[in-house]
């Protein structure tokens, strides 16, 4: 049994790449109901997040397996197998092993020593859990990591003060309109990364806060534990232009605004899109400041520096506990001969 792993990250790869090969909540389940029809692939956790497309399977045939992913890929999102070739970095059991107990540590996140990390790898590892395909040694590679992320973030400083994806687009806000504390604000989405943005705003005490969702159950969920103004999905296209900033934060799979939303006497000068896939279309970029997930990159650079001495503390961590793992697998290999 092998296991493999191939994947990129925001880091690597722009997000006009990225989203090529970004599967969404909704169609993560119809991916793993078709692994699950195929002998190549045993076992399958896909981790989908903002910043990360990463597909990590275990197999008997290496070749074959691979294949069949990338070929399944390719019908799936319509892509040629050569561009998923392009965009994917294949790694062998150990690369594999190594990766991702760097993404559960927070060590290969944009926003780095992030913790929202971890509960998306915890997420993305119990789907897979509920559709039965994790056995024995990608259950033990992932329930390590989540232990190995945990340890890291108790016994280093590396996510201390540390910022999260919406933290970094409210400080792009700040850096690109020193008088945003007067303007009006709008945020689309009611996900993890919405919810995080407004409760920031709201704490600071920002006074124009309204939000917008498809749901909109969800976003008056929001609206009544804070001071938020809900604007009816329905009317996004027409009464977007009302606001200063948007930021946008939507699992959509198309574009939600684009230049039709937007005119001459346009109020809106910044928009943040931090959808993958993008939630606005480039186009927008000639009606006002666009700012993609690619954006924040210099932003959080400036958060890494003042924690990446916590590095070599976490490195240690983690090959101490990927030594558990390897010692762990080498006694049932030998318990395996000896059966």
């Amino acid at each position: 049994m092998f296991v493999r792993q191939c994947g990129t990250s925001i880091k690597r790869t722009p997000v006009i790449e990225m989203e090529k090969i970004h599967f969404g909540k909704q169609a993560i389940p119809d991916f793993l109901d078709k692994v699950k029809t195929t002998n190549l692939i045993q076992d399958m956790v896909l981790l989908m997040t903002c910043n990360r497309v990463e597909f990590y399977y275990t197999c008997e045939d290496i070749n074959a397996a691979k294949t069949w992913l990338y070929n399944t890929i390719s019908e799936s999102k319509n892509i040629s197998v050569e561009d998923i070739k392009s965009i994917l970095i294949e790694r062998d059991e150990n690369e594999a092993t190594q990766h991702l107990f760097a993404v559960t540590s927070g060590l290969e996140s944009m926003v780095y020593g992030e913790n929202e990390i971890l509960t998306q790898v915890k997420d993305s590892y119990h789907r897979s859990v509920e559709f039965k395909l994790t056995g024995p040694l990608l259950n033990k590679i992932f329930q390590k990591a989540v232990a190995t992320g945990k340890r890291v973030r108790t016994e280093t400083e590396i996510s201390r003060g540390a910022y999260s994806v919406s933290s970094i687009a409210i400080e792009a806000i700040r850096e690109k309109m020193l008088d945003y504390f007067s303007r009006k604000i709008l945020v689309v989405g009611a996900g993890l990364m919405a919810r995080r943005a407004l409760k920031k705003l709201s704490a600071m005490g920002h006074p124009e806060l309204h939000i917008c969702n498809r749901s909109k159950n969800k976003a008056e969920s929001l609206a009544s534990d804070m001071e938020i103004t809900v604007l009816d999905y329905n009317l996004l296209s027409q009464k977007a232009s009302d606001y200063d900033i948007i930021i946008l934060a939507t699992s959509s799979k198309n574009y939600i605004l684009d230049t039709k939303n937007f005119n001459a006497d346009s109020k809106t000068i910044l928009v943040l899109d931090l959808g993958v896939p993008r939630n606005a279309d480039p186009s927008l970029s000639s009606n006002c400041n666009l700012v993609t997930v690619d954006g924040l990159k210099d932003i959080a650079e400036k958060n890494v520096k003042k924690r990446q001495g916590e590095k070599d503390k976490v490195l240690d961590i983690i090959r101490e506990e990927i030594e558990q793992v390897h010692a762990w697998k080498s006694y049932k290999e030998t318990q395996h001969k000896i059966a």
